[in-house]
């Protein structure tokens, strides 16, 4: 297998052959030109009197006034606010019950499903990092420090009642010092993994302080933790050796899975069940794994020559091992988008490929013509999933049986926002209680263009 990972566009992909020099075409991370806004924390629009605002520049028309049948209906849009910069990364995106938490800049804004701000936070300086996942409703966020790049000051944030808990410096390690660039966290229970270009530490969510963990041998590092329901971390070495290994509530080291020599573990796809990536120093060969839960190689994915594309970003120092979307995994199953391809009868297409963890053999394929499609989440025994917008048509979240086969629609997203809906640079979709949410993770400030922030749909 080769395993190629194409860092301008952040897409990644397996091929077999490691020798015809295959690459996958990546997109342009060229910053576009910005453009001016008045509200740092605008209010959602779009979704009758309770939206509390319009967006600037753009028709007061609500969407739902022409929406069609069978369409979702939009809860709410929000503006992209006015940034620092021109092409602004802004991590952290949580789904709560009932409504949702969004990081932007020094801001922390939570909104309703209704459309109404629920609180809002501001911090210090801006969020330059967040993991995915929460607990207890609290999520620790690290934000921008003193020094230029530094992402070096941590916060507890209580997701429902929008307060700050504790505030602490990042913990010094690593032999480059302190200058946390490049900063990935995780977060799994009580824990927070997080590393950077040159350290990496773990510290307690309930109040901030390090753990006692094994550290990295001379000569190796940590490359990035992925958490959620576990938390695990990616180990390598100058030597050519590497391990992926499973962390204890208590910091101790459960199990450790040694990595082929010459390998890594390049990206950690689902910490429970564990599925990884593995490549080479120069990314250009290596495989997908599942991973048993006592550290034990489960199956190796037969992905034959096919090419795969989730969303995994660009991460130039490797330090987001768990950042990749598009890909979802049920206790036996793991399922990976294609890359588009073009077939002789209708034109281009995507398909979605379900890999049975066990046995690493491909159990059924979904294909859908002139749309990108990709995995959200596992209900049931079912594959939820959302077909892009194609150039004419607004997207779909739908739901793919277990055989396989034509995704069942389950909300058909209005054409009236298909625009908007097309607009996201890039962004984090989630498909949750019945509502499907779009929350941008980079607002590029292009001059003439009204991006969001967030969209929410539901039924």
């Amino acid at each position: 297998m080769a395993v190629l990972l194409a860092a301008g566009g952040g897409v990644y992909a397996a091929v077999s052959g490691g020798d015809d020099d295959k690459k996958p075409t990546a997109a342009s991370t060229s910053t576009p030109a910005g453009r001016n806004r008045q509200d740092p924390t605008p209010e959602p629009t779009g979704s009758g009197e309770s939206a509390g605002g319009h967006d600037r520049g753009e028709s007061e028309s609500d969407p739902n006034d022409v929406r069609r049948a069978g369409e979702a209906k939009v809860l709410y849009q929000t503006p992209a606010p006015e940034v620092s910069k021109k092409g602004v990364d802004v991590p952290g995106f949580w789904v709560m019950d009932g409504y949702v938490v969004k990081a932007v800049e020094d801001k922390i804004v939570a909104y309703k499903d209704d459309g109404t701000r629920k609180w809002a936070l501001s911090l210090p300086k801006a969020v330059c990092a967040a993991p995915n996942s929460t607990t207890d409703g609290k999520v620790v966020v690290a934000y921008e420090g003193h020094g230029k790049d530094s992402c070096s000051q941590l916060a507890l944030i209580d997701l429902d009642k929008g307060v700050k808990l504790w505030d602490h410096d990042a913990p010094e390690a690593g032999s480059f010092g302190g200058g946390y660039t490049s900063m990935g966290m995780a977060q799994s229970g009580d824990l927070v993994g997080m590393s950077w270009f040159g350290g990496s530490a773990v510290i307690k969510v309930h109040d901030g302080k390090e753990v006692a963990i094994e550290k990295p041998s001379p000569g190796c590092s940590v490359d990035g933790y992925a958490g959620g329901k576990v938390l695990l971390r990616a180990y390598s070495c100058t030597n050519g050796t590497a391990k992926l290994q499973k962390v204890a509530p208590n910091g101790t080291i459960t199990w450790a899975y040694v990595v082929r020599k010459g390998y890594k573990v390049d990206k950690i796809f689902s910490t429970s069940p564990v599925v990884i990536a593995l490549s080479d120093q120069d990314r250009k060969t290596g495989g997908i794994l599942a991973i048993s839960d006592s550290g034990k190689e489960r199956s190796a994915l037969a992905v034959g020559n096919q090419s795969y594309q989730p969303l995994c970003g660009t991460d130039l120092f490797g330090t987001n091992a768990g950042s990749c979307q598009g890909v979802a995994a049920s206790n036996d199953t793991f399922y990976l988008p294609t890359e588009m391809t073009q077939d002789s009868a209708k034109g281009p297409t995507s398909e979605i490929h379900a890999f049975d963890l066990d046995s690493g053999k491909r159990k059924w394929a979904a294909k859908v013509a002139g749309r990108m499609l990709l995995p959200l989440s596992v209900d049931g025994k079912n594959l939820i999933a959302y077909e892009e917008p194609s150039y004419g048509q607004a997207g779909l979240v739908v739901s793919i049986s277990p055989e396989g086969g034509k995704p069942k629609t389950v909300l058909r997203l209005p054409q009236a926002t298909r625009e908007a809906e097309s607009g996201f640079y890039s962004a984090t979709h989630t498909y949750r209680n019945g509502n499907f949410y779009i929350a941008s993770n980079r607002i590029t400030g292009t001059e003439g263009t009204s991006e969001k922030l967030i969209m929410a749909f539901g039924s």
